[in-house]
């Protein structure tokens, strides 16, 4: 009882009843306002909880982890992280939490006072170290706006770009221009984005320049200056080449001759340039690069990864940082002042895998934001390069959740056509060398990969972190087609969507039964995107591989998923025509039949459960009610989880709890892991978010 009003609270069968029909989250929100009602919920259900699961010390919890909540890695809370000084080392800006909502924190370091915002994403600071840029979509239809915030009132975030159905992005900070930025959008054709300046004061919006048609992206200097316009590679082909079928044009992957080209920042010698590139060579590496001549001079590389980012100091013109993910982090640290400043925090590792990223800078580098992070944990410092001083801002886990998660040990090994591929295992810390059931995770993309990363950095991490919880093995591997290992290794999946990309899952749930880790009786696929699809291709190619599989927004008709993109990627659709086909050519689309789930739906046997989010405009919930009217006419067994008010990620921590436990729940019925029959968050989540079966 809170006040005078009561709360009556019904125990039903959970797994049974629809959520969406259940009274008790209207009930409730009636009865109490909304703070206090989430107040009561969590100190009177966070009891039932427990009792639904078993007191902490029951038998048979004795010797297993005590079962995390999945709201734990939903995080509502959210930990303090995305520091950034400003310019002029005077402010610090972060995220973090307050009452349960994420929102920006900004710190003036000189007077002491700290404003807090409500923005969600990830922020720029404008030269003068006054305002704050970022952008952000609460659609869920990938409409994001791009935002200003004046660091020196207390007022609200102002959308620069209020154009309703608009997609916006910053483009760019003007050198030497604090009160102005550039901005594309596609206001004026769906298809296109044109350019435009916005005076950050009075909001007014220039038209800059418009789309030709057929570009990609402006190309402007360092002052904001057009230079040109980047064509699409689809509008650089003859015409000729865009009706031949994709069969065809596979066997000559050497045409795509795709370049990595980005421009870091000035060298020290005259007219050079750093720049991560892989022109003339299979992986990007950090070079020096001639701006007149055109030459090259490799700098780093590594024998396996691409370079994936580096730090270049403006006051030195030299490379601060380098670091490439041929499996753990690779971290190069060339300066040796800077290297003698971190020693400290970084021996702590004693030779344990880690990965560094400098987050910012004041403008003098007289002070850094560094990340430090392992796939468990991740710690934001400042350091204070001339006292050789560093200071903890922020740990990015809780410590009692950080010391429960099972690291991620990076694994290695050879496709059937001897391809090398690589991967990361999660095994219960409870593991004692016994074999488990395993859960296949296939990321999305597909041009994409894995990470090594703590849980609340990334989703499909944290999704593999509640599985070990829950006493599986989990499996993630990079397959061909995934970005960071160079050209030949992404292009190897030219043509293979549903072949070899497919052979590439079942050889590495062959390579966790070789080695003991995973019980061939019980392997479950699970995939989101991309990793749906094949999670979905697999049930059919194998019916009796799998104990079962879940899909996360999967396409089932490539053809009709192609059709059906966003306007304003039909600019340039020519990785997908490459890799997959193009639907408007016959013998493409009949190919891309064949590579369909959707058409082999009948050969599936074991539990499907698909999940999709209403708004999702990349793969349209059709997508997955077609797969599923599929399977019920065949009398295939099917669960179709529809989520009203998400797009195609789970961006809001209640559709990402959501997910998780709907497959906790679905993992347990097939695989027999344990299962939280009941949290707290439950009513909550089933109030806030429309979820239809």
């Amino acid at each position: 009882i809170v006040g005078q009003s009561a709360i009556r609270i019904r125990l039903l069968d959970w797994s049974a009843a629809a959520p969406s029909a259940l009274p008790f989250s209207a009930t409730i929100r009636a009865a109490l306002p909304i703070s206090r009602s989430i107040v009561v919920l969590s100190l009177a259900l966070g009891l039932i909880a427990a009792c639904g699961n078993g007191a902490p010390g029951a038998p048979q919890e004795a010797a297993q982890p005590a079962r995390l909540s999945a709201w734990r890695f939903a995080s509502p809370g959210t930990p303090e992280s995305g520091h950034l000084l400003s310019p002029n080392g005077a402010k610090l800006a972060w995220t973090g939490s307050h009452w349960m909502r994420r929102t920006l924190f900004v710190r003036d370091l000189v007077g002491g006072t700290t404003r807090r915002y409500r923005a969600r994403g990830a922020v720029v600071w404008t030269a003068d170290s006054r305002r704050l840029i970022y952008a952000s979509d609460t659609s869920g239809t990938e409409n994001p706006h791009v935002f200003v915030i004046d660091t020196e009132s207390s007022a609200d975030a102002v959308d620069l770009t209020p154009h309703a159905g608009v997609r916006a992005a910053l483009h760019q900070l003007i050198e030497g221009d604090a009160q102005h930025v550039l901005i594309t959008h596609n206001r004026r054709n769906p298809k296109l984005f044109d350019l435009y300046r916005v005076n950050l004061e009075t909001r007014a919006e220039t038209l800059v320049a418009t789309n030709p048609g057929d570009a990609v992206a402006p190309l402007t200097r360092a002052d904001g200056a057009l230079q040109g316009w980047q064509a699409s590679r689809e509008a650089q082909r003859p015409v000729e080449e865009k009706q031949r079928p994709q069969a065809e044009r596979q066997t000559e992957p050497a045409a795509r001759n795709e370049v990595h080209l980005r421009i870091l920042g000035p060298a020290p010698e005259p007219r050079v340039a750093w720049a991560l590139s892989n022109r003339g060579r299979d992986r990007v590496a950090l070079v020096a690069l001639d701006l007149g001549r055109g030459w090259e001079r490799v700098a780093f590389e590594d024998p396996i990864a691409d370079v994936a980012g580096a730090y270049i100091s403006r006051i030195t013109r030299a490379p601060l940082v380098v670091i490439a993910h041929p499996g753990y982090p690779r971290v190069e640290l060339p300066d040796p002042k800077l290297r003698a400043t971190l020693d400290p925090l970084l021996r702590r590792f004693a030779g344990a895998p880690y990965g560094l990223d400098i987050v910012s800078s004041d403008r003098e580098e007289k002070r850094f934001i560094v990340n430090l992070y392992t796939s468990t944990q991740n710690e934001t410092w400042l350091v204070d390069r001339e006292r050789a001083g560093t200071e903890l801002l922020g740990r990015g886990v809780p410590a009692d959740l950080a010391d429960a998660l099972a690291p991620l040990r990076h694994v290695t090994f050879p496709a059937r056509d001897g391809l090398p591929l690589k991967g990361y295992l999660a095994l219960p810390r409870d593991s004692a060398g016994e074999r488990r059931p395993l859960v296949l995770m296939v990321h999305g993309g597909p041009w994409a990969r894995n990470t090594w990363a703590d849980p609340l950095r990334a989703e499909e991490t944290a999704r593999a972190q509640l599985f070990a919880n829950r006493g599986y093995a989990v499996l993630q591997v990079d397959f061909r087609g995934s970005t960071g290992y160079g050209r030949a290794f992404r292009d190897a999946a030219i043509g293979e969507f549903g072949k070899r990309m497919q052979d590439d899952l079942h050889d590495a749930v062959d390579w966790a039964v070789r080695a003991g880790h995973a019980d061939p009786a019980r392997v479950a696929i699970l995939g989101f995107s991309y990793g749906g699809y094949a999670a979905l291709n697999a049930l059919a190619a194998t019916p009796r591989k799998f104990a079962c599989g879940i899909s996360i927004a999967g396409p089932t008709d490539l053809a009709s998923l192609i059709e059906a993109f966003p306007p304003y990627w039909k600019v340039d659709l020519s990785n997908w025509h490459d890799f997959v086909g193009n639907p408007n050519v016959p013998a493409d689309r009949a190919e891309m039949a064949l590579r369909s789930p959707l058409t082999h739906a009948a050969a599936i046997e074991r539990p499907v459960l698909l999940i999709h989010g209403k708004r999702d405009v990349r793969v349209r919930i059709e997508q997955s009610e077609r797969m599923a009217a599929a399977m019920i006419a065949a009398a295939r067994p099917v669960r179709l989880v529809r989520i009203d008010d998400m797009g195609h990620s789970a961006s809001w921590w209640a559709h990402r709890y959501l997910i998780l436990r709907e497959t906790e729940k679905f993992l347990g019925s097939c695989l027999g892991g344990r299962v939280r029959d009941f949290e707290w968050a439950d009513p909550l989540v089933w109030g806030w978010t429309r979820l239809s079966r």
